[in-house]
């Protein structure tokens, strides 16, 4: 089985870990399909484990609140007692954020597209049967 005929992911919540996989069998028959059931799979057990946890993520809430009422002037209390109160409704209701941070939808691609064909570049030196690198690197390859 190929890395194309699957997807794993590993989720941790509230120290709670599961392995989802979704295997390309049945319905699934493209790549693009097989990342689409991934995803739904990984943000339905996200939901549920979140949900069974749920009494745990309030406590946390709590918690963080009652660290705020200590120490009045920390923003970063304040701050984490708002994103534990914000977990806890997200896990009540069952939903997931649905954007990104500022900083992913900003990023732009670090590299250009790659084409894969079977033809191999002219720089490029065989170095053993299959691989290959620039003349510089089968230069220092040779010499070690």
């Amino acid at each position: 089985m190929t890395s194309n005929d699957f997807r794993e992911t590993t989720v941790r919540v509230v120290g709670v870990e599961r392995v989802i996989r979704t295997e390309r069998v049945g319905k699934v028959k493209t790549v693009k399909q097989l990342e689409a059931a991934h995803t739904k799979c990984v943000k339905a057990t996200i939901v549920e484990m979140r949900r069974a946890n749920l009494a745990v993520l309030e406590a946390a809430a709590l918690k963080a609140e009652e660290n705020k009422r200590k120490n009045p002037g920390s923003s970063w209390a304040h701050a984490d007692a708002q994103a534990a109160r914000r977990i806890a409704r997200r896990a009540e209701r069952g939903t997931l954020p649905s954007y990104g941070t500022y900083d992913v939808a900003a990023m732009k691609k670090p590299f250009p597209a790659v084409r894969f064909t079977d033809a191999v570049p002219e720089y490029l030196v065989e170095v053993e049967p299959g691989h290959y690198a620039t003349a510089e690197v089968a230069e220092e390859l040779t010499l070690c």
